[in-house]
């Protein structure tokens, strides 16, 4: 994957309309600040390669770009955001849905690398090619939890760090048909049922603090589903 491939296939996501960070796409601009900006680096002894402008990091989920970019008073900087690969290659967004079986609502116990810890969270995942958002929905369901969904309602798009993730996830509202068991090679240890005053209770007293689960509970009850 190519940094100027990306300006040509994905022009919406260097877009200079309507913009106070102004992306600078001239290939000798950008040499010749890097050029200048490790000079700098390396008088203040600090790491050269954060004068890198283009592809940082190129992993199989996550692609992270360094733009060099103008700043509203005309000072050039490295400003660096996340991309999905799924999104990149295929236009495949992430989905992150709220389960609902019986009159209760699912959660997981699940590890997490990032944070090293467990949380208590909601079904999610990355974009999948191929397929539409709703398949990918019921798709995470069935892996994750071995469930099947009966109703499924979409409850639109949610931006989930708008300082460094450049990615559009979608929400969901899942009523489940059937369950199956945690699948444990995702690191899910359980499941959880709670009342949707319940589920309110932990977000109160921080006991679920991821931010996919809060957003996807507020977008449903605000929309009237729970």
């Amino acid at each position: 994957m190519d940094y100027f491939s990306l300006l040509k296939h994905h022009p919406s996501l260097f877009d200079n309309t309507n913009t106070v960070l102004q992306i600078i796409s001239d290939e000798e601009i950008i040499e010749a600040w890097q050029n200048e900006h490790r000079s700098y680096l390396r008088e203040q002894r600090l790491p050269e390669n954060w004068a890198d402008i283009g592809i940082v990091l190129d992993d199989p989920y996550l692609v992270v770009l360094r733009d060099l970019v103008k700043f509203r008073d005309g000072s050039l900087g490295g400003f660096s955001r996340l991309c999905h690969r799924a999104f990149l290659e295929s236009g495949a967004h992430g989905v992150i849905i709220l389960p609902e079986y019986q009159g209760k609502i699912l959660l997981l116990h699940q590890y997490r690398h990032a944070t090293r810890q467990w949380h208590y969270e909601v079904p999610r995942g990355f974009g999948e090619p191929q397929i539409s958002l709703e398949e990918n929905a019921c798709k995470e369901i069935e892996e994750e939890t071995g469930g099947t969904v009966s109703t499924l309602v979409s409850l639109g798009a949610l931006h989930t760090n708008t300082s460094y993730d450049s990615m559009t996830t979608f929400l969901f509202y899942a009523e489940l048909k059937t369950i199956g068991v945690p699948n444990e090679d995702e690191g899910i240890e359980s499941f959880v049922w709670l009342t949707a005053q319940e589920l309110e209770e932990w977000i109160a007293n921080e006991k679920v603090t991821d931010g996919h689960t809060i957003a996807a509970y507020t977008r449903a009850k605000l929309k009237g589903l729970i």
